[in-house]
């Protein structure tokens, strides 16, 4: 069984709304930390599908559809706060709809995660459908990130713009980590030893996208604790 998935999050420099323009850090703290969790999901779940944990892989699957699960529900909690924020706000321009461009494209890339996991089962074992989930997914997710990057334009304290571009980077690197080496488990390959070394290889790649979207998870909820208190 081969296939690793990932995930980006929504990013954003201006002040989040929940539930009547509430700007408590409670809903957002919810939102960070829920996401952190997935990332472990997904770290876990990628050391599974290493060569040598091949036993366990049914496992990872179980994980990855786990953690697909967890950015669905990010994404959809995402865009229910953008709907919410730009209702209270009315505010219109080339800037709103590049971000619910992002977000619809994370919701899609969320749900093909989602269903590339299941495929990768081994009671399913769709592993091409699987893999095209994953590549288109990962696309997507990399369109999202690098226009989200473009989008950071000030984010009132220093600090918070510094760890806005670290979160952004991490995400933005992650998502090319992803998004080429899901390509070669489209190929028929034989069990050859060197077969063995490139999907070693691989899984070392996806590993450590994984774990730069666990970095970028921690600092994102760091930097939220630090905007609402700056704001407040």
């Amino acid at each position: 069984m081969r296939g690793e998935v990932f995930m980006a999050h929504h990013i954003t420099n201006r002040r989040r709304s929940y539930k009547s323009g509430s700007t408590s850090f409670f809903w957002e703290g919810v939102n960070a930390s829920t996401y952190i969790f997935g990332a472990l999901c997904f770290v876990v779940g990628s050391v599974f599908f290493l060569p040598t944990f091949q036993k366990y892989s049914a496992a990872g699957a179980w994980l990855f559809i786990i953690g697909s699960l967890i950015y669905l529900a990010v994404s959809l909690h995402d865009f229910a706060e953008t709907l919410i924020f730009y209702r209270i706000n009315r505010q219109r321009g080339s800037k709103t709809i590049l971000e619910f461009l992002t977000l619809t494209g994370y919701v899609i890339a969320s749900a093909l995660f989602l269903l590339g996991s299941i495929c990768f089962l081994p009671s399913v074992l769709k592993e091409d459908w699987g893999a095209w989930g994953f590549i288109i997914g990962s696309a997507l997710f990399a369109a999202g990130a690098t226009i989200s990057v473009t989008q950071i334009t000030e984010a009132g304290t220093l600090i918070g713009l510094q760890l806005l571009n670290a979160v952004a980077i991490c995400f933005v690197i992650g998502s090319i980590l992803f998004l080429v080496p899901s390509i070669p488990y489209l190929w028929s390959v034989d069990q050859s030893n060197l077969t063995q070394k490139l999907f070693i290889y691989l899984a070392g790649q996806f590993i450590f996208a994984s774990v730069l979207f666990l970095a970028g998870g921690v600092a994102n909820f760091y930097r939220a604790y630090r905007m609402h208190h700056h704001h407040a």
